[in-house]
Parts: C-alpha cells; structure tokens; sequence
C-alpha cells in the first residue's frame, strides 16, 4: 500500500524552492551578499530546498541561474496561494474591491442627527441651517468640515450662544447652549479716550460722544488724547450780583473719527549679489490613489529637489455621486536657486518693486499725499528711503479706569 506523503509546511507569504545542480557555495555566498532572507534552508542529496518570501523570488531566481543551478518552486504560502487564485478571476477581484469600497463608503455617511436640546423651534432651525450648508442624510462625513458647520450654526440659529458637533459612528451628535439673558439694569462698559497713533496735524474730525481737546490745525504726538471720554460740563448763575459755577463731570465711550497728515519714512534694500528661483524646464506626474482621505503612491520613488506643485484630484462617480475614491495627480515643476548680479539700476528697481507691495499691502487704507525718495550706495547694496506724507485716521479707543 502506497504511503501518503506528508504536506510540507509552507510560511504564509513564503515560497518553497528545489535547487539542484551549480555550485551551492557560490549561491550561498551571494544570498549572504545580497541579504536575501531565507529560512528553512535543507541540503540533501546534491538538492537544497529553501523558503523564500513571494517579494523576493525574482532575485532568487536570478542568484541560482548566475551560479547555474536550476530552481523549481515546489509550494506557495497560503496567502499567495489565496492572491494568486484571486488574480486570476479579475471579474471576482473587481467585485471584492466594490464591496470593500462600498462597505468603507457606508461606514462614512450620516445616518442621523443627535441634537441635544429639546426646544423644537431651535432644533428645526438647526436643521434647516445644516440643510443649506449641505449636510443632510447621506453626507459623506470626512468631507464636512465641522468648524464651519459650528461656525454657521451660532451666526445663523437664534437662541443659542455656542454650538458643538462630534462624529459617533454614523451620527453627528450637535451640542448646543442657549443664549442666557441678562438681566435688566446690568449693562456696563469702560470708559475710553480715543487717542493718537501718530505724529500728525488734525484736519477733519467728526465726533460723536465725548470731548474735543484740540482744534482742527493743530499737531498731536502720538499717545495724545484728541476725544476725551472725561466730559465736564459747567453751569453758571447769578445768586445775590455773585456768579455760582456749578460743575459736572461725566464718563462715557468716546466716539467719532479724527483724520489728519502724517509723515512715515520706510528704508528698502537690494544687495547687488543675490539668488533666485529660476525653472529648469522638468516637468514630473507623480499619481496617487486616493481611498477616503488617504493617499497611496502609484510610483517607487518619490522626486527630489525643489518644486513647484499643482494639483488635480478626480475622483469616481456613479449616477452623479461623487464617491470616495479617485486618482490625485500632482503636477511638479522643478526650479532651483541660481546666483544673480545686479547692476545699480537693477537694485534700485527691486527695491521699487518692494515700496510698490508695501504700500499696497500697508498703505492701502491711506491717501499718499506725497513721497520724496534718498537713494545711497554702498559696495553691497544700494538702500531707498522714503518718506511718505500720507493723510487718514489718526486715533483708536484707549478704555480708562475711574477712580474711586
């Protein structure tokens, strides 16, 4: 009766590999060189069987056919086994895929709203704001962003003073705090000053509550009081042929505008020895695939140096749905940093360059009444000063305390 061999054990993502014939030290030599793992390594009968990891085989088949020896594989893994038998019926890798993606995509949507309140005018209100804002049943959840949700519902929801939301599994729980009135005759507030922020001349000013210490025409330092928040108040009459001055004074928020002239003088530098970016004209794709809110590569290595990106996602749809998962192309464009030597001309109009961004990035809410410029040189650099005349507010709130 013929005896039943015994199954040889196999390492779940290893290979089971029969080598005969070569030279076994050679093959030996270059597992060692090329670190290659591999375990359960046999000789016997002129015949080495080993197990090697599924990731690995190629470069054991080349290592065996440099030392001329012939490999057979003998028995996969189970897993590789499993993979193998997968791959070849695509229809059915297809379809696990689906599944997968499908079960991934329905542990991500809003299946109900927890709202934690129960007056029912502030709870439809809620709702109703979460509908504008696109958030209803069925939302894909990594794509609402829950701070912009919190954020419309207390600009939008009467009632309420703080609004909260938290993700547990499939429902959105919404917290919120209902606006507590206060009470009546508590209303308070500090006093203030508006003051000077400038060294300027006052030539406009509107003035709304408060008291007036200075005269259109007049200059301030800056840290001066121009509105005072003090109101005094004098009242006089005439008892018996004597004058009585009766005097009052009263604290309140200073209120108006004041506008006036001011000069601001502002130094810009350009060295004659510099770097910039300039593009070398490569241009790489690097693709990823994006499952949810990860990214997997679809390249080996990644590119070095300095880029300029651009980025493109486009992600699968079924029947108008946008699903959760999508090819993100990323678009690189390389440049690098090169030296560069400026003339005096040149210097001096980057440095023109730089007071044109200041003044449209600082000076904008202000109207340049006149600019003189002072050009100097020197053996690195040439500096451009300016003295601007510019003409706008000139004050901003200062509160006070009242002593007592």
């Amino acid at each position: 009766m013929r005896k039943s061999q015994k199954r040889r054990y196999v390492p779940f993502l290893k290979i089971s590999y029969k080598v005969r014939g070569g030279s076994f030290s050679r093959l030996y030599k270059l597992i060692k060189s090329e670190r290659l793992h591999a375990d359960n390594v046999c000789e016997q009968n002129s015949e080495i069987t080993a197990n090697i990891p599924f990731y690995s085989c190629k470069r054991f088949e080349r290592i065996c056919a440099e030392c001329g020896c012939e490999s057979e594989r003998l028995e996969d893994g189970d897993i590789v086994k499993a993979v193998k038998w997968v791959l070849h019926r695509p229809a059915l890798f297809i379809g696990l895929m689906m599944v997968l993606l499908l079960i991934m995509y329905l542990k991500n949507i809003v299946i109900r709203f927890d709202i934690k309140n129960e007056n029912e005018k502030i709870r439809s209100d809620i709702m109703n704001v979460l509908k504008e804002e696109n958030i209803t049943v069925g939302s894909y959840i990594p794509d609402i962003v829950l701070v912009d949700a919190e954020r419309a519902l207390k600009q939008r929801v009467e009632g309420i003073s703080w609004a909260g939301i938290t993700r547990k599994g499939n429902s959105l729980i919404i917290d919120v705090i209902e606006n507590i009135p206060a009470e009546k005759g508590s209303y308070s507030r500090f006093p203030s000053h508006l003051i000077a922020t400038e060294n300027a001349t006052v030539e406009k000013v509107m003035l709304l509550d408060g008291q007036l210490k200075t005269v259109i025409g007049s200059g301030v330092r800056k840290g001066d009081i121009i509105i005072s928040g003090i109101v005094e108040t004098n009242k006089s009459k005439w008892v018996d042929g004597k004058e009585e001055v009766e005097s009052k004074v009263r604290y309140t928020r200073s209120m108006g505008t004041v506008e006036g002239t001011f000069e601001r003088t502002v130094v810009f530098e350009q060295n004659f020895d510099d770097t910039v970016k300039k593009q070398t004209g490569n241009v790489y794709s690097q693709k990823y695939l994006r499952l949810f809110s990860a990214d997997i590569p679809l390249f080996f290595k990644s590119k070095t140096g300095s880029f300029y990106t651009d980025e493109e996602v486009n992600n699968a749809r079924v029947f108008g749905k946008v699903l959760p998962f999508g090819i993100r192309t990323l678009t690189l464009t390389e440049y690098d940093r090169k030296p560069i030597r400026y003339s005096k001309e040149q210097a001096l109009d980057k440095c023109r360059e730089k007071s044109s961004k200041y003044e449209e990035n600082f000076l904008s809410e202000y109207k340049i009444k006149n600019k003189t410029e002072s050009i100097k040189y020197t053996d690195k650099c040439v500096r451009l000063e300016i003295t601007y005349s510019l003409y706008g507010n000139i004050c901003e709130e200062a509160a006070f305390f009242i002593k007592k």
